[in-house]
This record gives structure tokens, C-alpha cells and sequence, in this order.
């Protein structure tokens, strides 16, 4: 509840100023995740592009679409604070990438467990951007997508197991 009060204050004395008091606003680590979280997110929305031109199983494609569209509105907010706060960006994807991999190598459960390892490895940034911001708003951002994220892999998880996709350990037996 704090947390929104002080994003509101914050939102509000940005918008009062210019782009290069707003710019003071920010310390170098919270630009720094901003932009790798930005770039990171459009390389994921990239593969996640390529990788639904080959997933044969119809539920999996419709959550990789479902993906790119949670993908896109991180990205759209991400975009907006970096054009507010004047932060260089990367080029963005092509909308419709090509794609010269083999089909005969890229079957559902590849795809499924190299969607499931970005999303493990994506985590801990967030989890470490969230502590080193001192901007209510981006570290409410940061939480917002973490805990987004986490919902996310949740159901990843759940579905992965349901198609036999997630390796589990053996079982534990004395």
C-alpha cells in the first residue's frame, strides 16, 4: 500500500520536470537493469517468435502466443520509461523473424524445456534488479514483473508435467 503512494509521489514529481532532472532520478544500476532487462526481453520475444513456427502440439503454441503477448506489455512499459528518461535503447526485433533452423531438431519438448531454462535464468535478474533499485517506481516495475513471472513459470511447470516434458529427479528411498 506504501509502495503505491510513494510510485504515485514519484510519478507525479517526474512529470513536473524534465527529461534531464527525471533522468537524476534514476541511479546508474536502475538504467543499467532497465536496458538489460529491455534487451533481454526482446531477444526472448524473438526466439519465442521463431520457436511457435514449429511447436505441433496446439496448446503449446497457444502458451508461447500467450507469451509473446505477456512479452510485449513488459516491453511496452520498459520502452516507455526508456523513452521518459531519455535511456539508448537496443533495435528492436524484427516482427516476423526468419528462422534457418533444422525442423527436424526443434520437436515440442525442446522447445518447451528452452522456453522453461529462460524463464529459470530471467528470475534471478529481476530478483537482483528489485534489490538494487532505489525508485519506488521501477523496483515496483521490477516486483510487478517478478511476481508476474513467477505466476507464469508456476503454470509452465504445471503444464510440463502434465505432457511428461519436465524431468524430474529420482525418487528419494532408503
Amino acid at each position: 500500500m506504501l509502495s503505491k503512494i510513494l510510485e504515485g509521489i514519484e510519478q507525479k514529481n517526474a512529470s513536473n520536470k524534465s527529461r534531464r532532472d527525471r533522468q537524476k532520478q534514476l541511479n546508474v544500476l536502475e538504467v543499467g537493469y532497465l536496458w538489460d532487462i529491455l534487451t533481454s526481453r526482446y531477444q526472448t520475444i524473438e526466439t519465442t517468435k521463431i520457436l511457435v513456427n514449429f511447436a505441433q502440439d496446439t496448446d503449446l503454441k497457444l502458451i508461447l502466443q500467450q507469451g509473446v503477448k505477456f512479452l510485449q506489455k513488459e516491453i511496452e512499459k520498459l520502452e516507455t520509461i526508456a523513452v521518459d528518461y531519455g535511456i539508448p535503447t537496443v533495435k528492436k526485433p524484427s516482427e516476423n523473424p526468419l528462422s534457418i533452423f533444422e525442423t527436424e531438431v526443434i520437436t515440442d519438448e525442446y522447445i518447451y524445456t528452452n522456453t522453461l531454462a529462460g524463464m529459470q535464468s530471467y528470475m534471478p535478474t529481476l530478483i537482483i534488479a528489485f534489490t538494487h533499485c532505489t525508485s519506488s517506481m521501477i523496483r515496483s516495475m521490477f516486483q510487478e514483473f517478478l511476481t508476474n513471472e513467477m505466476e507464469l513459470y508456476s503454470d509452465y511447470i504445471e503444464y510440463g508435467i502434465l505432457k511428461g516434458w519436465v524431468k524430474s529427479p529420482p525418487a528419494y528411498r532408503l
